[in-house]
């Protein structure tokens, strides 16, 4: 778990190994250890991501030829201030790097160590970096790496708890948490290497590992990952659709990103691109229909395409490295990506090849439903329809989100409160001040209405795109709805009157969460609105509370 903090302490060169050893409880220096036994001297040796240069200097002192990098600056500087002054036999040179550029020759290294790196990259840009890790290495080189890596067992279940605290406190101090190392043993032999050692800390938490370069097949060149096929049709599939769906689409649900067949393509093939998105994926393969095609699943982090796109999970980079990752250009002869209409928020087509001068393809937007793939991929009409660039958000739509979206509120913002207020009224009731049990139940049909009455009745907000102002309007029609349906049930209208405050507020709120889901205004516009809808939030949100208090007390 130490690696998911390690953001917050990046930040800190001065104190970074201490503290970093003891949120290791002390784990890394055994790792240090491990590496330095296996290196022996007289080598040359690329160290990725060596931060404060501690490592570094040790496998120097030893009499080996040491080239460290970081992409991080201030802990190269930091490295340097702080040279060995005893350095006799061997050499190191400090300076700042990525692993997606080597700065050493090929074949020209003994060895290529890394710790506690790789939860800093997506699965694509690991892919990268073993394979030019395998390149700068000498025939039967070793790589030694040390990672955090998720147990398993009944461990698996603590690593995820500590996990979920630590992104926690990390979404406080507006760092981007680390990845897991979910796939990552599969793209060691595809790639070429071998384990020959391996040691593992913490329940394998932590584990350090040697693979060897080889070179079966005699090319001098790596190899690529190339997931296996996955089940897209049965059962067990549309479970994983419904899952997606009918959860409140909050989770992240990945599949693993790379390059999947549908039908027998060859290298004329069409290539479609999406997101690795379970529910996507599956939803893409089944409308193929067998089509032969090439389908690039970028790594989106799990997020639908349009979320992702709006996100900054499914743009330029994912594009970029999910083509390098790949290997797609030695795969086929076609030089056009077909992408997701949605996804066209968050690429930026002519930033594309100034982001990569090695990026060979031309990007054209497909449909904006998978659906209508097949149609496009054999007309490729200079001209798309309109049922192929617009994405209308008919009832069948409407009714799917208004099932998601509200399970989302009840999932992810209402539950833990609605259980706390349960267990309140129900210590106040048990010292004899008598509070209304049903009240929590009350709330959640005040949600479940609300949400239909805005779901169904969206198109009636169309006169104008703020969100705000469609909150204010369905947070009038939701007062008057559901204080109708209150004295109905309650037969007080001053029942009502105490609730108005909350009948507005539910709405208010669950109209701005609901501007995810109906692709009625872009991204950078819902941002603008968020500042002052924060306000406007707080402010209902406090008044509501204290009406409903008084409410459930004198009443």
């Amino acid at each position: 778990m130490a690696v998911v903090y390690m953001r917050k302490l990046e930040q800190e060169p001065d104190s970074y190994d201490s503290n970093f050893t003891a949120l290791t409880k002390g784990v890394n220096l055994e790792v240090r250890e491990w590496i330095l036994d296996k290196i022996g001297n007289s080598k040359s040796i690329l160290e990725v991501g060596c931060g404060t240069g501690s490592l570094a200097s040790q496998m120097a002192l030893k009499g080996n030829d040491v080239t460290a990098i970081d992409i991080n600056f201030q802990m190269i500087n930091y490295a340097m201030q702080n040279y060995p002054s005893d350095l006799k036999e061997g050499s190191l040179l400090y300076q700042t790097g990525s692993f997606s550029n080597l700065p050493v020759e090929a074949n020209s290294q003994d060895l290529v160590v890394s710790t506690f790196m790789l939860s800093e990259l997506r699965p694509f840009e690991q892919q990268i970096f073993l394979r030019n890790a395998w390149k700068v290495l000498k025939p039967h080189g070793s790589l030694l790496i040390a990672a955090e890596f998720v147990p398993n067992g009944f461990w698996k279940l603590i690593f995820k708890i500590k996990r979920w605290r630590y992104k926690k406190r990390l979404r406080r101090l507006k760092l981007r948490s680390t990845f897991l190392l979910k796939w990552f043993f599969r793209y060691i032999k595809p790639i070429g290497f071998k384990i020959n050692t391996k040691k593992d800390w913490k329940h394998g938490t932590i584990q350090a590992l040697e693979l060897i370069r080889v070179d079966d097949k005699g090319t001098n060149e790596p190899g690529y990952y190339q997931p296996e096929p996955k089940k897209f049709k049965g059962i067990i599939s549309q479970l994983r659709i419904y899952r997606c769906i009918y959860t409140g689409q909050v989770d992240l649900v990945p599949i693993d990103p790379g390059l999947y067949k549908s039908g027998n393509p060859d290298k004329t093939s069409p290539i479609i691109v999406t997101a690795n998105y379970e529910f996507t994926f599956i939803k893409v393969m089944r409308d193929l229909k067998g089509l032969d095609a090439w389908v690039l699943c970028v790594d989106s982090n799990g997020i639908n395409v349009w979320c992702a796109a709006r996100g900054n999970d499914f743009g330029n980079n994912q594009l970029i490295e999910a083509v390098e990752a790949t290997g797609l250009k030695e795969i086929t002869e076609r030089k056009t990506l077909i992408l997701p209409q949605l996804s066209a928020g968050g690429v930026a087509t002519p930033e594309l090849q100034k982001k990569s001068k090695n990026f060979p393809f031309r990007v054209v937007f497909g449909p904006v439903w998978s659906k209508d793939l097949p149609e496009f991929i054999k007309n490729r009409p200079a001209r798309k329809p309109d049922k192929m660039k617009l994405a209308k958000f008919t009832i069948k739509h409407r009714f799917r989100g208004f099932i998601t979206h509200t399970t989302f509120l009840l999932r992810k913002i209402f539950l833990l409160p609605l259980i706390a207020l349960f267990f309140i009224l129900l210590t106040l009731n048990s010292i004899g001040i008598t509070i209304k049990l049903w009240w929590p139940l009350e709330f959640i049909l005040w949600i479940i209405i609300s949400n239909f009455l805005i779901t169904f009745l969206i198109p009636m907000s169309k006169f104008t795109r703020r969100f705000i102002n469609k909150g204010i309007f369905f947070g009038i029609l939701n007062t008057i709805a559901l204080g109708a349906l209150t004295y109905i049930i309650h037969n007080s209208i001053i029942y009502v009157l105490w609730n108005i405050g909350i009948f507005f507020w539910i709405s208010f709120f669950s109209t701005m969460s609901f501007s995810g889901y109906t692709m009625a205004t872009s991204h950078r516009e819902i941002q603008e609105e968020y500042p002052i809808f924060n306000i406007i939030n707080k402010i209902l949100l406090l008044i509501s509370l204290v009406s409903v208090v008084f409410g459930m007390i004198l009443l």
